[in-house]
């Protein structure tokens, strides 16, 4: 009678552990957020946390499940050693260079999922080696508009399937995407992957190679504002969310 007993007991504790297991709240932590950025996220088991408001980053880094590098101001050209773009930068915010660095590092060390958007994407470039362009239409030319008085569409096209389906799906090789930046992808960095470029050859989406990270996405234009319905907003948001529950 005892043993059976003992068994129904730890039968039942083992349900409730993985009962428990299976409703464990997860934490994003956005570098810089806004509401656009909550909404895409937006799940009943996800904690979204800004870092950016948090004095003391090394508080929240240890809670992270996952990390989103969100788009913003020009990065401070002198992290990839280019002094002559310090004239065509818009304001920089030097704080918030030094908490995505910080971010991006600590997401390399203990293989966190992470997501860069627009100026995310070009961090995780310059935290990798690479360099950017500092103004594109005087750098890299018109052909694109990447930007005219705020958000833009233009088509970008597929140039490298091995990792596509990180952010793309598989039933078309072009896309319309929004665009809201001046500056991009220069010099690429080792291991990172260009997987899309725009019609003058701009970089607009990379992944690095798995064999460094295994989830590690950049896109240039702005997922979180395609709407709920767009495939590649999906698509990312869920590949995101399988890395952090599996």
């Amino acid at each position: 009678m005892n043993f059976y007993c003992s068994l129904i007991f730890t039968l039942l504790f083992t349900l409730n552990l993985s009962a428990q297991k299976a409703e464990e709240m997860k934490t994003i932590i956005l570098s810089k957020a806004s509401s656009n950025y909550f909404s895409w996220v937006k799940h009943e088991r996800i904690i979204v946390l800004d870092a950016y408001t948090i004095s003391n980053t090394d508080s929240i880094l240890a809670l992270a499940d996952a990390i989103i590098l969100t788009g913003g101001e020009d990065i401070n050209p002198l992290h990839y050693s280019d002094t002559l773009n310090l004239n065509v930068c818009g304001p920089i915010d030097y704080s918030r260079d030094t908490l995505e660095l910080k971010l991006f590092n600590f997401a390399i060390q203990n293989k966190l999922p992470l997501v860069g958007v627009c100026r995310g994407m070009q961090m995780m470039n310059v935290a990798s080696g690479g360099t950017l362009f500092g103004d594109i239409p005087t750098q890299l030319g018109n052909d694109v508009i990447h930007r005219n008085n705020g958000e833009v569409m233009h088509q970008i096209a597929i140039t490298n399937s091995k990792y596509r389906t990180f952010i793309f799906p598989s039933d078309l090789d072009t896309f319309l995407v929004n665009s809201w930046h001046h500056q991009g992808l220069k010099d690429i960095a080792p291991n990172i992957n260009v997987v899309a470029r725009s019609f003058d050859g701009l970089p607009e989406a990379v992944v690095m190679d798995t064999t460094i990270h295994p989830f590690m996405i950049g896109v240039q234009f702005h997922p979180e504002r395609l709407g709920f319905n767009n495939k590649i907003h999906l698509l990312i948001r869920d590949n995101l969310f399988k890395r952090i529950f599996d």
